[in-house]
């Protein structure tokens, strides 16, 4: 080996040992940069020449050291193991969230509570017995009963905006899972640009598009992989989302157009109508194919309970929840013989059907089961009050309620909380209801009122179809809540075990692409000293040089 190689020798080695310095001080600099992999340099030899053959082996002299690669450090089970339960967390957190917002909206815990106008309109009517006749106690009634329905129909048009809430993060998710694949798209062309040549890694980029992948996972459930040039693809729900050449963009359609494009479906009963207000998430180039399906049974083994935009769409459900999705499919005619109950409520199909729509809508079932106990008080309270036993009475029945369109029973709003307001007349003057509850002998028309007060306390339906157990107004209200409370409760338990589960392997994550300042000060200090005695190396090969032609000359 002659003395000049020896030079290229050392100064492979200040390259080498530069550009891992150069390497160590990039991890330093973004030590606290979100989705930054620690980079790791791999030194190898560069190649020998062979200046002969000995018995015992080649007569070879080394060139020196390269740099050969700075790979990214990463756990690729890690990685999906993590995104996974992120989307299992959102998916459990979100709908935690979405029921605690529902209890601040009954007020039960805010001083505004229903149960108090529920009450107080009890009250009234206790009060209504003791004078039935007494024009205080008739203008009490209609005041209570105002009251009751003012509070009803506030927290229904709450539970109503929270759903248009719901929908609006919804096309919002939308659009920012689309903005995703864009950007891994876009990243994907880079980083081919870069590694092409085979000579550099596009490691800042890869770290870009890892992250990108940590946030689309906790919208929806994903699955990728990456081919031999570097380039991502990915499935979202199990449909190609970003593919090499292109994006399959998700989108969204009105409730109208839904409702047109599967009219016949829904017809036929296999899909549900969806409200006009909504958005279904589907995905344009495969004909409008719904993302999700209602019907979808939710389970962890099946990893079906996974991404934020999946639980949204499940809590807001279809539709305004109304007493007659409680049983979707029977002939939904009240029983006026026994107010507040239902004909045909154990039909099988109708049990399936709201077990697989309005049940798994946290807000539209617990819409329906309060909607279910203003439509049985009002019904109830009607058909006491009127001459024929019905809710509309007669045209000379000065009733407590009317509805505020003329709604046949057969129409979808019916007796529904929002299509309810106190009757006109009876509010200007209570004592026309039931000819100011006295008879035509001119006695009081006590029958009447106790009737009234045993509406209140007999039993007047179960809460929903998975229950057996009869309630009274009261019961069922506070059945409601209580089924809320639970749900809240079971949804908070899991979100806390699934985010304590996600940050477990979070941190074991962070242990291997993680920048640790001790360790990256330690390769510095190595990288420092092989530059310094490169360095060193040079000047002796140099001295040796120079003191060897001043021999010569």
């Amino acid at each position: 080996m002659s003395l000049f190689s020896g030079l290229y020798v050392g100064a492979s080695g200040l390259v080498t040992n530069q550009n891992a310095l150069n390497t160590t001080a990039h991890n330093l600099s973004n030590i606290g940069t979100l989705g930054y992999t620690r980079q790791q340099v791999v030194q190898s030899n560069k190649h020998y020449d062979t200046i002969g053959q000995a018995y015992v082996s080649s007569k070879q002299v080394g060139l020196g050291v390269q740099y050969a690669d700075v790979r990214s450090v990463r756990d690729y089970f890690l990685d999906k193991a993590y995104r996974t339960e992120s989307g299992r967390s959102e998916y459990y957190t979100t709908g935690y969230n979405a029921i605690s917002e529902m209890e601040t909206l009954f007020g039960e815990m805010e001083g505004t509570a229903f149960q108090v106008s529920l009450e107080e309109l009890t009250r009234a009517v206790e009060e209504l017995t003791k004078s039935p006749s007494d024009a205080t106690n008739q203008g009490l009634l209609v005041s209570k009963a105002s009251t009751f329905l003012e509070r009803a129909q506030a927290i229904y048009d709450g539970l109503a905006e929270y759903q248009d809430n719901i929908d609006a993060q919804i096309t919002g998710n939308i659009d920012k899972i689309n903005d995703y694949g864009k950007k891994i798209w876009e990243l994907n062309q880079k980083i081919i640009a870069i590694e092409t040549g085979g000579i550099e890694r596009a490691n800042d980029l890869r770290d870009a598009r890892d992250l990108i992948l940590d946030e689309l996972s906790a919208l929806g459930k994903i699955s990728y992989d990456e081919d031999i040039h570097g380039v991502v693809t990915v499935q979202f729900e199990g449909v190609d989302f970003v593919t090499q050449d292109y994006v399959n963009q998700m989108g969204y359609i009105s409730g109208d157009e839904y409702n047109k494009l599967f009219a016949e479906d829904i017809e036929k009963g296999l899909r549900q109508a969806v409200d006009i207000n909504f958005h279904v998430p589907t995905w344009p180039n495969l004909k409008n194919q719904e993302v999700f399906s209602l019907t979808e049974d939710i389970n962890s083994d099946k990893n079906t309970d996974i991404g934020a935009l999946k639980a949204l769409y499940n809590v807001r459900g279809n539709q305004r929840g109304t007493y007659r999705d409680l049983y979707p499919t029977s002939e939904l005619y009240p029983d006026y013989s026994n107010p507040g109950t239902y004909k045909n409520i154990t039909d099988a199909e109708s049990i399936r059907m709201y077990e697989s729509t309005t049940k798994r809508s946290a807000i539209m079932n617990v819409m329906a089961e309060f909607d279910n106990l203003v439509h049985g008080i009002v019904t109830g309270m009607n058909s006491v009050l009127s001459s024929n036993n019905t809710p509309e009475g007669t045209a000379d029945d000065v009733l407590l309620f009317s509805r505020i369109s003329d709604r046949t029973l057969d129409d979808t709003d019916g007796w529904s909380t929002g299509n309810l307001m106190i009757n006109p007349k009876a509010q200007q003057v209570p004592a026309d209801m039931c000819n100011g509850f006295r008879l035509d002998d001119g006695s009081e028309d006590r029958a009447r009122a106790d009737a009234l007060v045993n509406l209140f306390s007999v039993k007047f339906a179960v809460l929903n179809p998975d229950t057996n157990t009869p309630l009274t107004f009261e019961g069922y209200y506070r059945a409601l809540v209580s089924e809320n409370a639970t749900n809240g409760s079971v949804y908070r338990s899991v979100s806390t075990n699934q985010e304590a589960m996600r940050m477990s392997i979070d941190s074991q994550r962070q242990e291997v692409v993680g920048v640790s300042d001790s360790d990256e000060l330690t390769q510095m200090i190595r990288y420092q000293n092989a530059y310094n005695a490169s360095s060193r190396y040079i000047n002796t090969i140099n001295s040796m040089l120079d003191t060897l032609i001043n021999a010569m000359t």
